[in-house]
């Protein structure tokens, strides 16, 4: 044989272990049993939610809302603005003239000490007692802090911890009101 006549013999490729590896992935499935692998796989899913017909009763929650009614101004001190050489974070500044305002359900007020009396009050209102499915007794409604735009950390801490110090356990926050100005 010369070497065009071994250039123009057309190569075969030898399927005999293509065609083992997939009956053996066919013994493979039909033998193994999905439910003990899905038993195996943590998963931890909400319970009573979802696409499931299940009647979800409404639950009667606080509503309070922090607004900024002034920025204020960054004070730098003597550090300015920029980037601390040690830390690699940005220099920390003292806000001054930041004016926020909440609103504890219809009610607007102007600062933290009267956020606390009428968080107070209305934990001592039996009124505010709801029903604790876990118990079958009463508990006191959960609430909500919903930030707005422009609202600090310190805004939202300061207003959380109101909420805890008055009695309430369950304190969700809010979100998705948009980006500050």
């Amino acid at each position: 044989m010369s070497a065009l006549d071994d250039a123009q013999e057309e190569v075969k490729a030898d399927m005999t272990p293509m065609i083992d590896v997939v009956f053996l992935m066919i013994i493979f499935f039909i033998c193994i049993e999905f439910k003990v692998l899905e038993s195996k796989l943590d998963a931890f899913l909400p319970t009573d939610k979802g696409s499931q017909n299940t009647v979800v009763e409404p639950q009667e929650q606080l509503s309070i809302k922090i607004h900024v009614q002034s920025a204020g101004t960054k004070d730098y001190g003597r550090d300015g603005p920029g980037i601390n050489p040690n830390t690699e974070r940005p220099n920390r500044f003292k806000l001054t003239g930041h004016l926020v305002k909440w609103e504890v359900g219809p009610k607007p007020l102007y600062s933290i000490q009267e956020v606390k009396k009428e968080l107070e009050r209305i934990a001592s209102d039996p009124a505010s007692q709801v029903p604790d499915k876990a118990t079958g007794g009463k508990k006191l409604m959960s609430c909500v802090i919903e930030a707005y735009p422009g609202t600090y950390y310190k805004d939202v801490a300061e207003t959380n911890d109101a909420a805890n110090a008055a009695g309430f356990e369950e304190v969700n926050f809010g979100g998705g009101l948009g980006p500050g100005k």
